[in-house]
């Protein structure tokens, strides 16, 4: 049997960070939020001072961090204030975490409001960047997707957008990808993302062909409103990532 599932409405948003330079972009985002933000929290691996690419540079900045005389929540965890010594630091632990060591060396770098709420997130190794909306006031998402706008990259709400089923398959258009389900849930795998296709048409009114690197590949979308809901949805994620028109 075919049908819908509701997406449940929520509260809050995360947004997160597609780019293609993870390194030019964190310190784009960070320095939009930086004046609501007032301390820093990071943590790190002092194991990686001591590597060749990077480890140097790594135990400078653990230098000068422990200079700040910051609190200590456990032995990797760092927490300061963002006077104008702690912004240096900041400064400092996004641009050592552009080296192999260094992100590493940062595991996770938080940074936090008055009252201790995270506005953003970013963990080095996985090249990753998030905020929740609140705390993130909406003018701040905003201001960092106005930042983004000439370049490759998306400050994207992530969540699922829509859901449908055929007899065969569950789907969902999950932040950026189509991703196909069994109706038990239990296996899954991504089809495509609107970042990377090529071309996109509708075939037949209700089937999706997305043109991948990887060849075509088709999507049931059950109905012709569907079908036009989600065509529209990729293409205005892929225009916001490049200025590319599928």
């Amino acid at each position: 049997m075919m049908g819908d599932e509701t997406v449940d409405e929520r509260s809050s948003a995360c947004y997160i960070l597609d780019s293609d330079d993870y390194g030019r972009d964190v310190e784009t985002i960070f320095s939009e939020v930086l004046p609501l933000a007032r301390t820093v929290r990071v943590e790190l691996d002092r194991y990686w001072t001591d590597e060749d690419d990077g480890g140097e540079q790594c135990a400078a900045v653990l230098s000068s961090l422990n200079a700040l005389n910051p609190e200590r929540p456990d032995h990797r965890t760092y927490q300061f204030a963002l006077d104008e010594e702690g912004t240096d630091v900041l400064s400092a632990l996004l641009d050592v975490a552009r080296t192999f060591a260094g992100q590493h060396f940062v595991f996770r770098l938080r940074l936090l409001d008055e009252e201790d709420a995270e506005l953003l997130k970013t963990i080095p190794h996985e090249s990753s960047v998030s905020g929740g909306s609140p705390p993130l006031p909406t003018e701040a998402v905003e201001s960092i997707q106005s930042a983004l706008v000439d370049r490759t990259a998306i400050f994207v709400e992530s969540g699922v957008r829509e859901r449908w089923r055929t007899d065969e398959h569950a789907y969902r258009l999950d932040t950026v990808a189509i991703v196909e389900s069994s109706l038990n849930g239990k296996t899954s795998r991504t089809l495509c993302s609107a970042l990377t296709t090529n071309r996109l048409r509708i075939q037949d009114g209700t089937t999706l062909v997305f043109e991948t690197p990887y060849g075509d590949k088709t999507v049931p979308c059950v109905n012709p409103d569907r079908a036009e809901r989600v065509a529209e949805a990729v293409r205005e994620l892929r225009e916001r990532y490049d200025g590319h028109h599928l």
